[in-house]
């Protein structure tokens, strides 16, 4: 039992890797009977140019065992067969091809008028940018030449506060010299008057006694 069944995979595997596609030749109508033989009852028919599977080729007999799409076996004569596309089929596929072909070419004329339209955007894009950036250095001289100029501006105002500074300094100094100096004259005037104060004091004290000096004098004389 094991050897028949061994027996079967190695005959499917054969077949298996035995079946290639096939095509219908350039005939009108391609009749698939259940035998080998015009004898045999007809399944059903392909069409010229139809796809089929090759399972097993009778060289003696001429005919050949194949499978629809569909998934019908049968035999068809081997000479009605042919391993490559036929003519109307390899047209189809050609035309369909130069189809493909002429929408890829419009597309990549269309693709190509995007990326020349796209240049000519960048371009102008780069000629605005140039301007731009032209402006910029432009404006970017004149905040150096006013940042210069802040800078001198800043370095002489802070000339003229140092200035101020030395200057309040001198009249703060001066302010002192003259307080100092008016509290001197005070002194001296105060020395002044109490110095004349305690002269007349002395005065009032001699003279009387002068006076009366004068007149004793007078009086001895008599």
């Amino acid at each position: 039992m094991k050897t028949i069944i061994s027996v079967f995979l190695i005959l499917a595997t054969f077949s298996a890797q035995a079946e290639e596609t096939v095509y219908v030749t350039d005939e009108v109508k391609l009749q698939i009977r259940s035998g080998q033989g015009t004898k045999f009852r007809i399944l059903t028919s392909a069409k010229t140019g139809a796809t089929l599977t090759l399972l097993e080729e009778d060289d003696a007999s001429g005919w050949s065992r194949i499978r629809t799409p569909k998934g019908t076996t049968g035999w068809v004569l081997s000479r009605l067969l042919t391993s490559t596309p036929v003519a109307r089929l390899q047209l189809a596929t050609t035309t369909s091809k130069l189809a493909s072909a002429a929408t890829e070419v419009t597309a990549l004329k269309e693709s190509l008028k995007n990326l020349q339209s796209d240049h000519q955007t960048m371009a102008s894009e780069t000629g605005a940018l140039k301007t731009e950036k032209t402006h910029l250095i432009r404006e970017l001289t004149s905040i150096r030449h006013a940042s210069s100029k802040a800078i001198q501006i800043q370095k002489e105002r802070n000339q003229l506060q140092e200035r101020i500074i030395n200057l309040e300094r001198d009249m703060q100094t001066v302010s002192h010299e003259k307080q100092t100096l008016e509290e001197s004259t005070s002194q001296d005037w105060f020395l002044i008057g109490a110095g004349v104060l305690l002269g007349g004091i002395i005065l009032g004290l001699i003279l009387p006694r002068i006076r009366w000096r004068r007149k004793t004098s007078s009086w001895d004389s008599f």
